[in-house]
């Protein structure tokens, strides 16, 4: 009997050290708890702060993106601009040229005209000459066929100017239309835009003009070889 109580004691005590054990850990572990949801809560803070400062980043990087496109546009635009009014200096060029030598072609048309008069009034006072004589027409129409000849490849290199600068009035647009979705970052393009537009509409009556001076000159070209011709028939007769 003694011996079991002995036993019962031991195991009390045992027991007794096991609790004071499992409460020292409990405590431990319930200090380990709090420092661990304190932790967790300033890694949480930091966490939204970083994601705060990544947004933040995120949107300056768009805009730099979006300031470097703009730039960009920015910098073709005024290339294409450049490259325009080059082109536009070197049609005036051309077309003023153009103009000069058609300007030459109707005073040497004019000149032939009167010399056809003057043939025709002095075929008219050697009219009992027996026999013709086809060497007084003949270097007019030796002129006549030069300036026919001139005429042409004038009127090829005024529909090839033409051309040429209806393509690149066609591309300006296009440019034009293309930096339209950016219109409202680039408040002082479409000004300039505009200043383009202008001056390429500003070309076209001039070419149209020096097409109706070609049209002209080669009438002039054709009522001077009626009048050459009906003048050799006049001298054959």
């Amino acid at each position: 009997m003694a011996m079991s109580q002995a036993l019962s004691e031991e195991e009390f005590h045992r027991m007794q050290a096991q609790l004071l054990e499992l409460r020292t850990q409990n405590y431990q572990l319930s200090d380990d708890l709090r420092k661990n949801n304190t932790e967790l809560n300033a890694v949480r803070q930091k966490n939204a702060v970083l994601e705060r400062d990544f947004i933040k980043a995120q949107k300056a990087l768009n805009k730099s993106k979006k300031a470097q496109e703009v730039d960009a546009l920015l910098s073709e635009n005024e290339m294409l601009q450049g490259k325009l009014h080059s082109q536009e200096e070197d049609f005036r060029l051309q077309n003023s040229t153009l103009m000069t030598e058609l300007s030459k072609l109707c005073t040497q048309i004019e000149q032939l005209e009167k010399e056809n008069q003057d043939l025709k009034e002095g075929g008219g006072a050697s009219s009992s000459s027996p026999a013709p004589n086809p060497s007084a027409s003949s270097p007019v129409d030796g002129e006549l066929l030069r300036l026919q000849a001139e005429n042409c490849t004038l009127q090829k290199k005024m529909r090839a100017l033409q051309d040429r600068f209806d393509k690149e009035h066609q591309r300006q647009a296009v440019a034009q239309g293309n930096q339209g979705a950016v219109a409202t970052e680039t408040d002082g393009s479409a000004s300039a835009n505009g200043v383009s537009d202008v001056t390429g509409r500003g070309e076209e009556p001039a070419a149209e003009g020096a097409n109706e001076r070609a049209e002209q000159t080669e009438a002039q070209l054709e009522h001077t070889e009626k009048q050459t011709h009906g003048e050799s028939l006049y001298k054959s007769s």
